[in-house]
């Protein structure tokens, strides 16, 4: 912030003392201001051209309209150039391990000011998905839910509860040895604002995490490729890339979900 009125002041005052010239608009601090002042705001633009398109879309264009936004985190988890996914408890792909961030009880307040509303047609096994980041949303209102996202208040931070739902509690990986993980974030994804197969308008955002792999737990996971289950599979990053399709046997072999491929890559595509 500091950084950022620094550099607008110094054209400023360059600009205040070709006011004390006797030519103000001839005058060469008046040039050096205005050119300084234009290159910073066209900088500016350059760098922020797709967040005024976004504003321009919520604030403007879908400003009444309800949006949609799925809020997750996955895992990047390779073993030997290839990558651990899970089978879908809800649909029959494979996908990185991961699932929704929650909202805590806390959000209670900020829900309401802006008008946030639970998706209601996603459901798990256990029947409906409670305070899970799946939600709708006015388009005036979504900047405001995404700097409150942001802020890590009130909501889950650690994506260590899908971790342990979808791989220690499906005993695909043993308890001891993952007692505890290390993981490093290496990006967020978002979507621009797109049209819905399911109707409507959404945002998808994905968290991305590799899970940083100890001695211990090498072995287990070397182990677990060697073990056939329809609960997951191991695939190479071209296998990922074809969303599931084998080049040697030109056929699909598994279905793979399009948000592993953003997971790989690290951008939405």
């Amino acid at each position: 912030m500091k950084d950022n009125v620094l550099k607008y002041t110094i054209p400023a005052l360059l600009i205040i003392i070709g006011l004390f010239d006797n030519d103000f608009w001839h005058s060469p601090f008046t040039r050096a201001g205005i050119i300084s002042l234009i290159t910073l705001i066209l900088g500016w633009l350059l760098d922020n051209y797709k967040q005024l398109w976004f504003l321009f879309q919520t604030k403007i264009l879908y400003c009444s309209k309800d949006i949609r936004l799925s809020i997750a985190y996955l895992y990047r988890i390779k073993v030997e150039n290839e990558y651990l996914l899970v089978k879908s408890r809800t649909r029959g792909y494979y996908q990185p391990v991961g699932g929704c961030y929650k909202s805590l009880p806390s959000s209670k307040t900020i829900f309401e000011e802006l008008g946030v509303k639970p998706d209601r047609k996603f459901e798990t096994e256990k029947g409906i998905a409670k305070n899970d980041l799946r939600v709708h949303i006015k388009g005036k209102n979504v900047a405001k839910f995404l700097k409150w996202f942001n802020s890590k208040k009130d909501r889950e931070i650690s994506p260590w509860r899908e971790f342990c739902e979808e791989l220690i509690s499906e005993k695909i990986l043993p308890n001891w040895e993952f007692r505890y993980i290390d993981y490093e974030f290496k990006k967020k994804i978002q979507s621009p604002i797109i049209s819905l197969d399911s109707g409507g308008k959404g945002i998808f955002i994905f968290e991305i995490f590799d899970l940083l792999i100890n001695d211990e737990q090498l072995p287990v996971l070397k182990e677990l490729k060697d073990t056939k289950s329809d609960k997951y599979i191991w695939v190479s990053d071209s296998i990922i890339q074809s969303l599931g399709h084998n080049e040697s046997d030109k056929e699909y072999n598994f279905e793979i979900g399009p948000q592993t491929k953003y997971a790989q890559n690290l951008k939405w595509e």
